[in-house]
């Protein structure tokens, strides 16, 4: 097993709401991923032959705890992404700022309609995830709000 597919496991892992993960490979590789709440360690056997180590995954608990903290506002359709109302103008919302629920968040176009999009939910602008006049899909998280 390569490296880089053990760590995007690890990440695919990390990413998931799985707690435990085991796996056993044809080659005899095995990997068994546990999660808990504080530093999270990995043993990893036969990477390399007659190689056996244990890696220690170091997250931010913090920031996991802020990621379940937050609420997502998702794309309601396909078009592209507008932050602001016209070019020139200031952005709708910014990081930090408090919006309440019905507070315009942002444009969406879609087949030359310009739709606002509202907030879902009170509370203060966490992270804006993407960027002006992106593209995005329907279900496309937009922005986090804690």
């Amino acid at each position: 097993m390569e490296y880089k597919e053990f760590k995007n496991i690890v990440k695919d892992m990390e990413e998931s709401n799985l707690s435990e993960l085991s796996i056993e490979f044809p080659d005899g590789t095995k990997i068994s991923l546990k999660k808990d709440n504080v530093v999270k360690s990995v043993p990893v056997q036969n990477i390399a032959p007659s190689v056996e180590n244990t890696i220690t995954v170091n997250e931010k608990a913090q920031e996991e705890k802020d990621k379940e903290d937050c609420k997502i506002v998702k794309s309601p359709m396909v078009g592209t992404f507008y932050s602001k109302p016209s070019p020139t103008a200031e952005s709708f919302v910014t990081v930090g700022q408090k919006v309440k629920k019905g507070d315009v968040l942002c444009i969406i176009e879609a087949m030359k309609l310009m739709n606002e999009i509202e907030s879902e939910f009170d509370g203060e602008i966490a992270e804006v995830l993407v960027n002006d006049g992106d593209a995005v899909d329907f279900d496309k998280p937009l922005f986090k709000i804690k």
